[in-house]
């Protein structure tokens, strides 16, 4: 299964139908590919929906029902990308997707998700991403993508494939 843009747009409504629908108050934030695909820098689809929210049996329920109405696996949202989650965002850092009756929908910024695929750094997982995210924050070195991490990642490391692939694109030292 494969998500567009637009289908990710579809089921975040699902889902938010669904969590009002059941009085459930919770904020989402959409990271990973379906972020980067929903901020306008991706033509290629994602195979989830990443996203940071309180667990909850209600949350989980809403999920689980868009996933049947869908013909969905369960894990069509998942919070996979928790470990890549950043303790130094703010909420400059989100853009609000939608925001009705308790329920908001939040997507990473461009310079959080560099920050985010730059940590991970999967290789040819992330290396689009990494190109298309690095151009719309207007990176042109190595120093100016570091930079962008250690905002949010002042005390990780930046993935050796990361590291290979901007200087591969930017120089050594540039």
């Amino acid at each position: 299964m494969l998500f567009s843009r637009d289908t990710v747009e579809e089921a975040l409504e699902d889902l938010v139908d669904e969590l009002v629908s059941g009085n459930v108050c919770v904020t989402v934030q959409v990271v990973g590919g379906a972020a980067v695909a929903l901020q306008g820098s991706r033509e290629v689809l994602t195979q989830d929906i990443d996203a940071l929210h309180a667990p909850s049996p209600e949350f989980t329920a809403a999920v689980v029902s868009v996933s049947e109405k869908r013909g969905w696996p369960t894990t069509w949202l998942n919070d996979a990308a928790l470990m890549f989650a950043s303790h130094h965002d703010t909420p400059d850092d989100w853009d609000t997707l939608i925001d009705r009756k308790g329920v908001v929908i939040q997507v990473a910024g461009i310079r959080l998700l560099l920050a985010m695929k730059l940590l991970a750094g999967r290789g040819r997982r992330d290396a689009q991403d990494i190109d298309q995210l690095a151009d719309a924050c207007g990176v042109r070195s190595v120093e100016g993508a570091l930079e962008i991490f250690e905002t949010y990642y002042p005390n990780d490391v930046i993935a050796k494939m990361a590291i290979r692939q901007l200087e591969e694109r930017f120089g050594k030292g540039n």
